[in-house]
Parts: C-alpha cells; sequence; structure tokens
C-alpha cells in the first residue's frame, strides 16, 4: 500500500511540473488599445523577448475599432496577450476570442485588457476574475508591492522593484479565487489597490495585471513579469537566451586640465573660494550622475531635474568622447535597468577591498532641510521610475546604486578621480552609498559641477534666503570640507577633445 501512495504522488508532481517542449514558445500578441498606444508599447515588447527569450511572437494590431486582422493566429499559439480597450468586435472575430478564452488556453491581458470589448464587458469578471470599476487621477506614480503570494511565484521571479507612472486601477472585488501577487497604491489612492494577479478558468491559466503603458514596457521588471507570466500560463519552463558579455572598457589617452574652487575650513563664506587647478588623466576620471529621476515627489524638485537633464546630458557626451567614464545612479529605480549591459557590468567586476576610511570632521550643513527641502504642500513618497529620459545612456557607460559595487569597477579600472552632477546636493550628492562623502572617505578625489546641481531647500527656513543661495552655501560647505567644485563650463573647456586638456 505505502509504495502505490509512492507511486501516486510522483504522478501527481509529475503531472503538476511544466511539460519539457521542444522550439520557442509562440505567442499571440492582439493590440487594440489606442488610448494606451498599444502597437507602440505590444512592438516595443515584441522585440525585447524575442531579443531575450526563446519565443516566436505575432503581432495583430486592430484596424480601426471593429477589426483586427489576423486572429486565426489564436488558433495556433502556445500564449496569448490582450491589450485592447473597448474594441466593438463582433460576429466572427468575437466569437473566436470568445472561444479561445473560454477554452482554458494560456491567456495573458494587460492595464485596458479589462474592459477591453464593449460587446463582452463581462470579460473582465468571468474571464480575468476583475473589478474594474474606473481608475484614481492620472499624476501620482504608483508604487508596487509583492504580496504573501508573489513571493517565490514563477511570475515574478527574478523581478526587480519597479513602480508605473500611469494611473492607478480600481479593482476593489476581484474573484475569490484569484490569487494577488501584487498591489499598488499612490498619494492619493487611501490604500492598496490589487495590479497583478492570477487565476484559473475553465481549467487554463490566466495572468492580468492593469499596468502597461509604453513608459512600462520600457521597463526591463515590467517586461520581465510579462514574458514570466506568457511561460507560466502556458506551463512551460522559462528560457532565456545567452546574455551579451559586457564588452571590455577602451580607456584613452589624454588629460583634463581642469580649473577648480576650494576653500579653506576657517574662511567666511564672503569670502571668494581659492582658485586651483588639477591635471587628471582621461582614463583615471568618472563622471557620477546623482539621482536624475524622470519624476520626484516634490514639483519644485522634477522640475529643477528636467531643467537640468540636457544639460547634464550635453557634457556626458563631451566627457564620454574625451574618455571620461560614465556612471549613472539613479537609485531605487534599477529594476528598469535589470539584464542591461550596462548594468551587468558593474555586478560583475571583482571585489576589491576598500582601505579605512578616512576621518573628515564635518560640522551641519548650513541650511534647514529637515522638513524634506521642498517649498510646496506635496506628499513624501517614491515617485521615480528611472533616470530622467533626457539624459542617454550609452552602451560603455555603467548603471549602479551601491557604493561598493562602484568602488569594485573604479578599482578595477584605475579610477583616482570622480566628478559629479546631480541632486540633490546636501542629500543625495553627499549622503549616498557612492556619494562625495564616502568617495572621499575612500580617497578618491571627487569634484562638484556646482551648476549643474541643486538642492531641497525650502527658504521659509533657515537662513531663509533665496532657493538659489541656499544652494549655493551648501557648495561652499563641500568645498570647505570635502571636495572642490567647477562649473561645467570650465569641465568642457579643460576635456581633451576641447584643446584644454593634453
Amino acid at each position: 500500500m505505502r509504495s502505490g501512495l509512492s507511486l501516486l504522488a510522483v504522478l501527481c508532481l509529475c503531472a503538476g511540473a511544466a511539460p519539457a517542449h521542444a522550439g520557442p514558445l509562440n505567442v499571440c500578441l492582439v493590440s487594440g488599445s489606442f488610448e494606451y498606444k498599444s502597437d507602440t508599447a505590444l512592438g516595443i515588447f515584441k522585440d525585447w523577448l524575442e531579443k531575450n527569450f526563446d519565443v516566436n511572437c505575432t503581432l495583430l494590431c486592430a484596424l480601426g475599432w471593429d477589426n483586427v486582422p489576423g486572429l486565426e493566429s489564436l488558433d495556433s499559439c502556445d500564449a496569448a496577450l490582450f491589450f485592447t480597450r473597448r474594441l466593438e468586435l463582433k460576429g466572427g472575430q468575437l466569437d473566436r476570442i470568445k472561444k479561445y478564452c473560454n477554452s482554458g488556453k494560456p491567456l495573458v491581458a494587460v492595464r485596458t485588457a479589462s474592459h477591453g470589448f464593449q460587446k463582452w464587458l463581462a470579460f473582465d469578471k468571468e474571464v480575468l476574475g476583475g473589478d474594474y470599476n474606473g481608475h484614481f487621477d492620472e499624476g501620482p506614480t504608483i508604487e508596487t508591492f509583492v504580496m504573501p503570494d508573489g513571493r517565490g511565484h514563477p511570475v515574478l521571479e527574478q523581478v526587480e522593484t519597479f513602480r508605473s507612472r500611469y494611473s492607478l486601477y480600481k479593482n476593489a472585488d476581484i474573484a475569490k479565487d484569484a490569487t494577488v501577487l501584487m498591489t499598488g497604491r499612490t498619494p492619493d489612492s487611501g490604500g492598496r489597490q490589487p495590479i497583478a494577479w492570477t487565476r484559473m478558468h475553465n481549467g487554463g491559466r490566466v495572468f492580468y495585471t492593469s499596468l502597461g503603458g509604453v513608459g512600462d514596457f520600457e521597463n526591463s521588471a515590467f517586461c520581465r513579469m510579462i514574458a514570466n507570466a506568457l511561460f507560466w500560463t502556458a506551463a512551460r519552463a522559462v528560457v532565456r537566451k545567452e546574455l551579451p558579455m559586457p564588452t571590455p572598457r577602451s580607456a584613452k589617452s589624454g588629460t583634463l586640465h581642469l580649473v577648480m574652487r576650494t576653500r579653506l575650513v576657517d574662511t567666511s563664506d564672503s569670502v571668494p573660494g581659492k582658485k586651483i587647478t588639477r591635471e587628471w588623466p582621461s582614463a583615471e576620471t568618472a563622471v557620477i550622475v546623482c539621482d536624475m529621476w524622470d519624476k520626484h515627489w516634490c514639483d519644485f524638485s522634477t522640475a529643477g531635474v528636467e531643467a537640468l537633464a540636457p544639460k547634464v546630458d550635453d557634457l556626458l557626451k563631451k566627457a564620454r568622447a574625451a574618455g571620461v567614464l560614465v556612471i549613472h545612479c539613479p537609485s531605487e529605480t534599477l529594476g528598469f535597468y535589470q539584464d542591461s549591459v550596462q548594468r551587468r557590468r558593474m555586478q560583475t567586476a571583482p571585489m576589491a577591498d576598500p582601505p579605512a576610511p578616512k576621518e573628515v570632521k564635518e560640522p551641519p550643513l548650513p541650511i534647514h532641510d529637515k522638513d524634506g527641502g521642498c517649498p510646496g504642500n506635496e506628499k513624501f513618497y517614491k515617485a521615480w521610475t528611472r533616470q530622467h529620459p533626457a539624459i542617454a545612456i550609452a552602451d560603455e557607460d555603467g548603471i549602479s546604486e551601491e557604493g561598493r559595487e562602484i568602488y569594485n569597477y573604479f578599482r578595477q579600472h584605475g579610477i583616482q578621480n570622480v566628478i559629479y552632477v546631480g541632486v540633490h546636493t546636501n542629500m543625495c550628492v553627499l549622503g549616498r552609498s557612492f556619494g562625495i562623502r564616502q568617495m572621499t572617505r575612500w580617497g578618491f578625489n571627487c569634484a562638484l559641477v556646482r551648476d549643474l546641481t541643486d538642492t531641497m531647500y525650502n527658504p521659509a527656513y533657515p537662513p531663509k534666503v533665496s532657493h538659489n543661495e541656499g544652494t549655493e552655501l551648501v557648495v561652499k560647505h563641500i568645498e570647505k570640507y570635502w571636495c572642490p567644485s567647477l562649473t561645467s563650463a570650465d569641465m568642457a573647456a579643460g576635456l581633451p577633445a576641447a584643446g584644454g586638456g593634453k
């Protein structure tokens, strides 16, 4: 009897395991959400999916509200993804979609697919198990949270944290048999809403997420979730293609001739700074771009980054051309860049032990920023999803948020000098694990580009000066206790390509 039970257990385990399949997963992508530019979004996803996984995709695009040519592809695909919105399909086309969805075949649905077919609005409750009741206002970023049932679930395997810039859907009363993998909230949502879940329908696996704007499909972590969902609904093991190895850095000769400003600790801020010059080899110099996010919880700060971003990008182009290394550090958004060559370049640098940190005595900052530093009344929340898109990330750049990781890479490539651009001077630029304080303590020669930075400072608080004056006070503080500063014009003029170097 015991041996019979053991055999039965083995058979059950085998029945529940993902079957082995030869050949790629054949996916049918059905696009018809004009408001969300689903053709563009699914075009991005198709290219990403076929590049990174053993998948063949067929993309079907709606030609108007009542026609999606090629739906016969549903008859032979291994899994289907719907991204439609209130299409007026009827007759044979709607019947074919109903047949697929009710047959127990693998189904993934995205965003407006919950109300994807105007003549079959019951699709949301009957198939997806959803409860779409409109959405909260546009504007606030959606913060995402993995639920207990999501931890360890194949759909979220190797999916790093990400956020979305699109409105949060109201789905409070989803089906009892649905398994919620993720929830989301905004400052105005009054709590969390389900944003990703699975369920069974007529014996088939279903996955739905209310996220899915074009910007989400530019996010590697979001795309990985959808890719996992396609394989999971098809009961197939995920088959990834081998990632290309990061190319070695090709160091350039040349020297930066940089004019900087510094200050003695015991001098008054009213005394002009002292001019110094530094000769830094291009091959030993890097620029760190600190937290130049696409969005900030403070609208004033978002506008400030918006103004700085094109100027930062222009300087980075010139620095790269001169052989200066560029490291992008958009903290807490690395899921957006997961598996990118720039991210893996940093992760694969060999470990290096930093020296004992130098002791530096520093008094309090000259501005009050304990209130968060925002001159508006916005509530704090994590609004950022990626680095500002106006700042290009080149193939040879790096992406990180970890000081030790960056230290490893710098030691691997002989970097001695670190130039900072980005925000906010009094917080992240100084205080991050890759910031000026830590890198100076580890023995690097640091410098701040003072016209490509900003502070979180509210002029209503001491010392009650203008915002720009508050930034200048922090810059002077850094010049006294941590490192010199320079302007972007001085840096550009000192690059070898500009004739200012050697």
